[in-house]
C-alpha cells in the first residue's frame, strides 16, 4: 500500500526530531483511520514513551485496542487517561467501566 503524503510529511517530521509526540500521534491517528491498528498502537506507544503524561495518547492508543477487540489493553488506557485528565475523567471512566 502507497504512503499517503500526510504519513511521509510525519515520517520526515520524525526524522528531522524523534522526539516530536506531535508527529508519532499524527501518524497514529492517520494509521488508524486507514485500519493499520498495530502500526496506530506502535505510535501511540511511542508518544508515550516520550511524553508518559499526555492522556489523548492513552485514550487514542485505548480506542485503537477496543478497535482490535482488546477489551482489557483499552480499559487500561482509558483508566490512565482519566487520571491524567480530570477534565475529562467522567468520559474516560464511563468508557474504561463498560
Amino acid at each position: 500500500m502507497e504512503e499517503t503524503s500526510a504519513i511521509v510529511d510525519c515520517n520526515n517530521a520524525i526524522a528531522v526530531n524523534p522526539f516530536n509526540v506531535l508527529q508519532y500521534k499524527k501518524r497514529g491517528t492517520i494509521n488508524a483511520d486507514v485500519g493499520k491498528y498495530s502500526e496506530a498502537i506502535e505510535d501511540y506507544t511511542k508518544a508515550i514513551e516520550i511524553y508518559p503524561k499526555d492522556a489523548t495518547c492513552f485514550f487514542s492508543r485505548g480506542t485503537v485496542r477496543l478497535n482490535q477487540g482488546d477489551l482489557q489493553g483499552a480499559k487500561e488506557d482509558f483508566k490512565i487517561a482519566t487520571l491524567l485528565n480530570l477534565s475529562k475523567s467522567s468520559v474516560y471512566k464511563k468508557i474504561a467501566d463498560s
